[in-house]
């Protein structure tokens, strides 16, 4: 009886030591810890290569039995897939190397909102998440292995962890030297060039407010002694003002002048690239402002291709020219009033063809009036009725006749000099009175009309 409680007692202990080294292997092998699952990888990657080697050896050992070596290559692929598995997460390192943080540019915004700071402490708060999961590690690898010294975790492994451990700690301490230093960053760039960016701009505030006190007092004066202020001298002051204030800030910021002139060089040749329509419209509003080839109120006609626009210019901007279309002139024989706003790009005045009719003699156009009358009249009466006409109006004019396209009639072509601006109301009073004479003239007869009642009146 005194044997039996004896073994009773010995069996317990040992069910109790096996119990607790089938808890803390259970432990190891189920445990969620990141740096447990990478020391298991770890293990059973050197493990499949040891595996991969000995059926290597085997193989070449028996290359005559066919049976052997198929079953010996059907194990070789599968110790090469499990080596893949288990090559993607075996290194300690690699759970380190998301760990580095480089000190980037610090700019206006970052210094404001702190975001480099703010990635830079999540990362050592992370690290020290990991630091601690190690620990736990460490602690729960060196209990098993006093629990099991032929276990799978050998005192190699934990002089292993030993060692790491110290990679850890300088990981560590290599983002708190980081910290210091971005902190250091950050002061340096308040000294050298927050400050330095604040300046220039509480000058560029006090440079514009000045700009637009000055801009106010000569409008207001070229409005006083001007009755008709041109907007263009408003369009280059502005440009030459901003053209300005960007040279003065490239100045304030590049201190090598070669270095200045470089990057305007590349600049200029990529906005000529990227901008060549709107640099075009600019350069040909400075062109037009020079040269004084188009002023406000000009009356002009643009050719596009087989077209022709003709209209009075309301205004010249920084990019296009607006045009109030009054007439088409694409045909002489069919003058007809538009009314359109048309925009046109300013580059028009160095691709396409302008004339301007407000430059010919003070404003004067060759105006063209028709009228079509029988063969069977006198022309030189209806030369003569029409010239008395235009004298007694002190009008310039030129008058031919030509036979129509069915050539039954003649077309007496009356051409006469007016200013642009009064066109359409000389033509309107010259059709009324020249159709009136015409038509109360006995010896004169309009092409498909009758004769007048106050000349058969005086026929009777």
């Amino acid at each position: 009886m005194k044997y039996f409680k004896i073994i009773f007692i010995f069996f317990l202990l040992t069910s109790s030591l096996n119990s607790d080294d089938a808890d803390i292997s259970k432990n190891i092998f189920d445990s969620k810890n990141i740096w447990i699952k990478t020391f298991i990888n770890n293990k059973n990657y050197y493990i499949t290569i040891n595996n991969i080697v000995k059926i290597e050896q085997k193989i070449k050992n028996n290359t005559k039995n066919t049976h052997i070596l198929e079953n010996l290559n059907r194990r070789l692929e599968i110790q090469k897939s499990k080596l893949s598995l288990y090559e993607k997460n075996k290194s300690f390192n690699n759970l380190l190397l998301a760990y580095k943080f480089n000190i980037p540019e610090i700019t206006a915004y970052d210094y404001i909102y702190k975001n480099s700071k703010k990635t830079l402490n999540k990362q050592i708060e992370k690290l020290i998440f990991m630091k601690n999961e190690f620990n736990k590690a460490f602690s729960l690898l060196k209990n098993y292995h006093k629990k099991n010294q032929n276990g799978i975790v050998s005192q190699d492994d934990i002089r292993y962890f030993d060692e790491f451990f110290d990679n850890i700690n300088k990981t560590y301490f290599n983002l708190l030297d980081t910290k210091d230093e971005l902190d250091k960053k950050y002061e340096e760039y308040y000294q050298e060039k927050l400050q330095k960016h604040i300046i220039t701009f509480v000058v560029l505030i006090i440079v514009y407010i000045l700009y637009r006190v000055f801009f106010m007092i000569y409008l207001s004066w070229e409005y006083k002694f001007k009755k008709d202020p041109s907007g263009i001298y408003k369009k280059t002051i502005s440009i030459i003002f901003y053209i300005m204030i960007f040279l003065s800030l490239i100045m304030r910021y590049m201190e090598d002048f070669i270095y200045v002139i470089t990057f305007l060089s590349v600049v200029a040749a990529a906005l000529t690239i990227a901008l060549r329509e709107i640099i075009l419209n600019i350069v040909a509003s400075i062109y037009i402002f020079f040269s004084n080839m188009l002023r406000i109120g000009d009356r002009v006609m643009v050719q596009f291709e087989t077209k022709h626009t003709i209209g009075d210019i309301q205004d010249i901007s920084l990019m296009k020219i607006k045009l109030n279309e009054i007439e088409d002139y694409s045909n002489l024989k069919e003058v007809r009033n538009v009314g359109r706003t048309i925009y046109i790009p300013n580059s028009y005045v160095f691709t396409k063809v302008f004339y301007n009719y407000s430059k010919k003699k003070n404003g004067l156009i060759n105006d063209l009036i028709e009228f079509e009358f029988s063969a069977d009249n006198n022309f030189e009466d209806i030369k003569k009725v029409t010239r008395e006409l235009l004298d007694s109006l002190n009008i310039d004019h030129t008058i031919t006749f030509t036979l129509n396209n069915l050539k039954t009639g003649i077309i007496c072509l009356i051409s006469y000099e007016v200013n642009f601006k009064d066109v359409s109301k000389i033509r309107s009073e010259l059709c009324v009175k020249l159709l009136q004479i015409y038509t109360l003239d006995k010896n004169i007869k309009l092409k498909n009309s009758k004769a007048s009642t106050k000349a058969v009146n005086d026929e009777e």
